[in-house]
């Protein structure tokens, strides 16, 4: 009896103790965790979670496992099944533990600085083939602008308002350690792990002479020890061109009547005998009829693809990533597209406990079509929606017409022809290399060398043919064109450094960097004109009669010595020191270093004693800091005298020669910034609340400017350091887990508000811009914040006769025509007439604040991203509005253009004038008319999620499928499609402009990871 209660006793416990399988994976980044402890609680049976985050366990059912990993919340989970799926969540600290900074990682802890991190697994889902477009949003202080929908096409960067006369705004890309020339277009957004940006000057002095911009640091993805993981991606999508913002112009009724109208008018006021034309002497013959709408007929849906294998393998000694992208879009302009593929391969071998190598690799090949003269100007996109748009763009039988000329307007080719028989095919072969030896000489001395090399290789193709030549005026068909250019540049770094770490009495602890670099950078470029070919039919420069061709060449070089000592006390008390000084080839002789000192410092009160007993603050810290950085974006030879080929009389004969066309100055030297942080961390309740300010002052001096000389010298102006931008802000980061269990719910919103004035201007403060009566938008004055619109304040029409006659005027105004505010006159007063002392600052093109919202929400296996970003207060011009309110009957022209002045008993509406001839020109002048509010808020992307259970699926070791929607929506009152175009990007001399750019389109796409 007792052996029999005995069996059953063991067969019971047998039957209750199951083995249990599953996958523990990071609740945001949805990767597998190795190493996590998996307890049955209250007992000692435990298991640890392998290099894919799986694990297995004997546990009775109805019992509860714990699940805790450094890093990660402890979670409980009661058993109910034989195989479980677990989703722990990270801290708030361990997300942003490790941060990567100039020539190392420091913890988040330490920072003094003002960085920002992201980490790149949250933007997996976006499909879009530009890092950039991902970050949108994201950071404080970093705004970053789709200015342009083209394929291939680079985004806009400005780090707290960073800006220059004429050495540009962009940020230094830096990518795994190496200051890139190819910049973020050569890398797929599948292989970065993370991106940090170096937004202060005391975070970014380490490079010196190149970071008054900001730095952007890429780092790309590196294998785990006991990783092995295989992970196959596919994502598909459709593109379009929203309805909203586009131009609001006259279908072919309305623009026949208002042609009718036109040329009455013309008849009663002017003395027109032609009559109207037949053509538009009816409107009615077009009624039911839109016609042709010119800007949709260059359209088309569009598809982006994007494919990625990756293979993750880590071992203690080796660890390799191999990465293969492919990234395929069409644009939504027909006969545009870009290709592009990526491979890498990173690697970390540990030869001795104390020999490390390492290699990165990547190729990249890109392949881009597109069309010459396409957009940004009165250019292709612009000039096609500006057509009569009773005209059609295609034949009754099929065929295509080569060019229009309708009475009074313009000839013009047939812009559906110009967009897909033009050629330009672009092909480019980058290559990017990372090769280091570290040595630890002692304990915590280590030795690192670095090589680094980048090239790009590019060759362009183009060709008009006879039928899509010529343009404004200048119908087809006419002599066909062709070009070819090739361009090629190489760039190597050679890095060497000594750091050394070192802790006393676990009180004291101390990092020293040391070390020197030289870099070399050269290019090359070609190009052949070709012109007088005999047909279409062979669109090769070979087939040209006549062939014209130019070559360049460039070259610099960089020559920096760096140090950096980092102190930690008790981690209350932390300090911060680097220098590096630059010689680069760029600068006079006399200049050539330069001196880039930085200082900061940290208080972690949170570890002061008597901050132990408020338990709601995990970390309060005060950080302030001082840096110098430069800007060395100046061209190559600008500190030398040019010279210019010349052919002179010599002997009564044309003889070849040389003549100066400028005078060198070898003291010109870089761009200075130097600029104060004082930043605030706080984190409470469990990590559960995060908050950063920042308050920061900076002055950008020595701007590169013409000053002028006496004319005796033989030249009016002479480059040199001349010019000053005042530029300060605040910046609010703000971070929440609002909910932490199986709903969970994450909130990061941050705002920034930058600040900018003009202090010094060369040697007499004159205005830069805003001269010309239109196309100049931007005017930058001391005094003023940088790149202001300037016109005139358009205040209506001339309504009546007592009006005109009682109210400022010009020499061609008259009832009916366009009225403007008098602002001043020659003596500063107003004066009762208006003319060039009326243009004023009309609009401001930097944005009040800009902000990002990111909202996170996960549910069991499904998960739920939205992303939004916006600015406030900033003004846009649309350049379109010199065309399309053009009345001179030359072009379509908006609706409302119905509601003008024609006469005294028709008055209108009060903003269109007459189309008087002689009258027309004041209305389309830069003025308010064209100055818009650009406040935006867009839904960058919306991603909808579900991981599906892996330990139920034989083959996979994770599956993740999704739908997103990029540029989901867009709430504006800017009437054009873009409220982040500019012509010259985030230029801040010229931005703010939206003159036609390529439409940025919508995509809607699903996509699908499966691990292995």
């Amino acid at each position: 009896m007792k052996t029999l209660l005995c069996i059953v006793a063991s067969s019971s416990l047998a039957i209750a103790q199951t083995r249990t399988t599953g996958v523990v994976t990071d609740s945001v980044t949805k990767t597998p965790i190795s190493g996590v402890t998996v307890t049955l609680q209250g007992t000692s049976t435990s298991a640890q979670t392998d290099g894919e985050g799986r694990f297995t366990i004997d546990a009775p059912q109805g019992d509860t496992l714990v699940f805790t990993s450094v890093g990660y919340l402890r979670k409980s989970v009661p058993l109910t099944g034989n195989t479980l799926q677990v989703h722990l969540s990270p801290t708030s600290e361990v997300l942003e533990e490790v941060f990567v900074v100039s020539y190392g990682t420091q913890k988040k802890r330490e920072l003094t600085g003002a960085v920002a991190q992201v980490d790149a697994t949250k933007l997996r889902d976006m499909p879009v083939a530009n890092i950039g477009q991902k970050l949108q949003g994201r950071m404080a202080g970093v705004q970053v602008n789709h200015n342009s929908g083209t394929p291939g096409s680079e985004m806009s960067f400005r780090i707290r308002g960073a800006a220059s006369i004429g050495a540009g705004n962009q940020p230094l890309i830096v990518i795994d350690g190496f200051p890139s020339a190819s910049g973020l277009q050569t890398l797929s957004p599948d292989e970065i792990e993370s991106i940090s940006v170096l937004k202060d000057a005391s975070a970014a002095a380490l490079y010196g002479s190149r970071a008054a911009n900001g730095v952007v640091l890429i780092t790309t993805k590196q294998a785990k020890d006991g990783q092995q993981y295989l992970e196959l991606s596919a994502n598909m999508g459709l593109q379009q061109v929203p309805q909203r913002g586009r131009p609001d112009l006259m279908n072919a009724e309305e623009f026949a009547q208002f042609k009718k109208e036109y040329y009455e008018d013309a008849a009663r006021y002017e003395g027109y005998t032609g009559g109207v034309p037949e053509v538009y002497a009816d409107p009615s013959r077009y009624a039911g009829n839109y016609g042709t709408d010119w800007f949709d007929v260059l359209l088309r849906e569009a598809v982006n693809q994007n494919y990625n294998i990756s293979y993750s393998a880590g071992t203690p000694k080796l660890k390799s990533v191999f990465n293969l992208n492919l990234n395929k879009q069409e644009g939504v302009i027909l006969n545009t597209s870009d290709r592009r593929i990526t491979a890498r391969t990173n690697n970390i071998y540990n030869a001795t406990d104390r020999l490390t190598l390492g290699l990165n690799l990547e190729f990249s090949n890109g392949y881009n079509n597109g069309v010459s003269g396409l957009d940004n100007g009165r250019n292709i996109i612009q000039l096609a929606y500006l057509m009569d748009p009773s005209l059609s763009y295609r034949n009754e039988d099929g065929t295509y017409p080569v060019a229009f000329s309708q009475p009074g307007m313009f000839p013009n080719p047939n812009w559906y022809r110009v967009v897909t028989e033009r050629i330009r095919k672009a092909r480019a072969n980058r290559f990017l290399a990372n090769a280091y030896i570290e040595y630890e000489l002692l304990d915590g001395l280590k030795a690192k060398t670095s090589f680094n090399v980048n090239t790009d290789n590019t060759v362009t193709r183009a060709f008009n043919p006879s039928t899509s030549q010529g343009g404004l005026g200048s119908a087809p068909p006419q002599m066909a064109t062709g070009s070819y250019g090739t361009s090629n540049f190489l760039t190597w770094l050679s890095e060497n450094t000594l750091t050394y770490q070192k802790s006393i009495n676990d009180n004291h602890h101390f990092e020293l960097l040391g070390g020197y670099t030289v870099q070399k950078f050269s290019s090359e470029n070609s190009n052949i004109d070709g012109r007088e070919f005999a047909d279409d039919d062979i669109p090769w420069i070979s087939a040209a009669i006549t062939r014209i061709g130019n070559v360049g060449a460039d070259d610099w070089s960089l020559l920096s010595y760096l140090g950096r000592l980092n102190y930690n006390y008790k981690g209350k008390y932390i300090a911060s020191f680097a220098f590096r000084s630059d010689g680069s080839s760029k600068f006079g002789q006399n200049t050539r270093f330069g001196s880039f000192p930085s200082a900061s410092l940290g208080w972690v009160v949170s570890e002061e004693s008597f901050m132990q007993d408020i338990q709601a603050i995990d970390l309060l810290k005060l950080r302030v800091s001082y840096g110098k950085v430069g800007n060395n974006n100046i061209g190559n030879y600008t500190y030398l005298a040019a010279v210019n080929s010349n052919d002179y009389v010599f002997n009564n004969q044309v003889t070849p020669g040389k003549s100066l066309n400028g005078i060198g100055n070898s003291f010109l030297t870089w761009e200075s910034t130097e600029g104060y942080d004082i930043g605030l961390d706080v984190e409470l309740f469990n990590n559960r609340l995060f908050f950063t300010y920042d308050y920061y002052w900076k002055k950008t001096d020595g701007l590169l400017y013409g000053i002028d000389i006496p004319i005796q010298s033989g030249f009016s102006s002479i480059t040199s350091n001349i010019g000053r931008f005042d530029f300060w802000g605040h910046e609010f980061t703000v971070g929440s887990r609002n909910f932490v269990g199986d709903f969970q719910w994450t909130t990061d919103f941050n705002i920034s508000f930058d600040r900018n004035v003009v202090k010094k201007l060369g040697t007499n403060d004159a205005p830069i811009g805003g001269y010309n009566l239109y196309w100049d938008d931007n005017r930058t004055a001391v005094g003023q914040p940088i790149g202001m619109f300037y016109g005139y304040i358009n205040t209506g029409v001339y309504m009546t006769q007592e009006e005109f006659e009682t109210q400022p005027h010009s020499a061609t105004s008259m009832v009916g025509t366009a009225r403007f505010e008098d602002i001043s006159g020659p003596d500063g007063i107003p004066d009762g007439i208006i003319d060039s002392h009326d243009r004023t600052f009309i609009g401001n093109p930097n944005p009040t604040f800009a902000y990002g919202l990111v909202n996170t929400f996960s549910y069991k296996n499904f998960d739920l991203s939205i992303v939004l970003a916006g600015t406030v207060g900033n003004d846009i011009s649309d350049n379109a509005f010199q065309s399309t309110e053009n009345l001179d009957g030359v072009f379509n022209v908006r609706k409302g253009v119905a509601g003008r002045w024609r006469s005294p008993e028709n008055p209108g509406d009060g903003i269109y004038p007459r189309t008087r001839s002689g009258t027309t020109e004041d209305f389309r002048n830069f003025t308010t008319r064209q100055v818009f509010d650009g406040s935006y808020i867009a839904a960058k992307n919306i991603t909808l999620g579900y991981t599906f259970n892996s330990p139920a699926i034989t083959y996979f070791k994770s599956i993740r499928a999704y739908l997103s929607a990029q540029n989901a929506f867009i709430l504006t009152n800017y009437p054009g499609l873009n409220p982040e175009a500019g012509i010259n990007g985030l230029n801040g001399l010229n931005q703010g402009r939206d003159f036609t750019g390529y439409p940025v389109p919508r995509i809607f796409s699903a996509g699908i990871r499966l691990g292995f």
